[in-house]
């Protein structure tokens, strides 16, 4: 690969590739470091696809992206995701089969943001606290006064709630 070649690439995936890695469950700047080092990976690699082909070079940046973050979440035991191939599966399927048809995410990202923004305080605080502070369960309990298992009943009704706000934002839109 040419430097031009990887200059390409990011100036045509970068974001997305971002997108993708906070999709899976990294945090800023893991997803941000870990674009970097797909590139890195990506330039060095000793075979390339198609780099013509936007699809399968995206494919290709995607699954370099994918196995980096399960190497990542190896080696940070200490997070709170839980990460397995059951997990990577459903997230690879969700993200071709829905974000990819809708403009490649944004549209998705957009109306998440509006959905979230739409949550009542106290649910948008919870949703803060588990996903972007990391806090986990039991510290969510002790902050809202609830207990671990009324935590995790709240979180899946937040985000059930979250899903189909989202579908109903997208469905108008088209």
């Amino acid at each position: 690969m040419t430097t031009d070649q990887l200059t390409e690439l990011v100036e045509a995936h970068q974001t997305e590739l971002f997108r993708y890695l906070k999709y899976l469950g990294a945090n800023h700047s893991a997803a941000e470091d870990l674009v970097q080092e797909v590139y890195i990976r990506a330039f060095k690699a000793s075979a390339t696809p198609d780099l013509t082909n936007p699809v399968v070079r995206l494919s290709w940046l995607r699954r370099i992206g994918h196995n980096l973050f399960i190497d990542h979440c190896r080696r940070n035991t200490r997070s709170p995701i839980a990460f397995n191939s059951e997990t990577a599966e459903h997230a690879e399927n969700f993200w071709q089969n829905e974000f990819i048809p809708h403009d490649q995410g944004f549209a998705c990202m957009e109306a998440l943001e509006q959905c979230l923004r739409g949550l009542p305080e106290r649910q948008r605080a919870m949703v803060d606290s588990f996903y972007h502070a990391r806090q986990s369960r039991d510290q969510l309990a002790s902050e809202f006064g609830i207990s671990p298992d009324s935590v995790k009943m709240a979180l899946r009704r937040i985000r059930h709630g979250l899903g189909s706000c989202i579908q109903r934002r997208l469905a108008s839109s088209l």
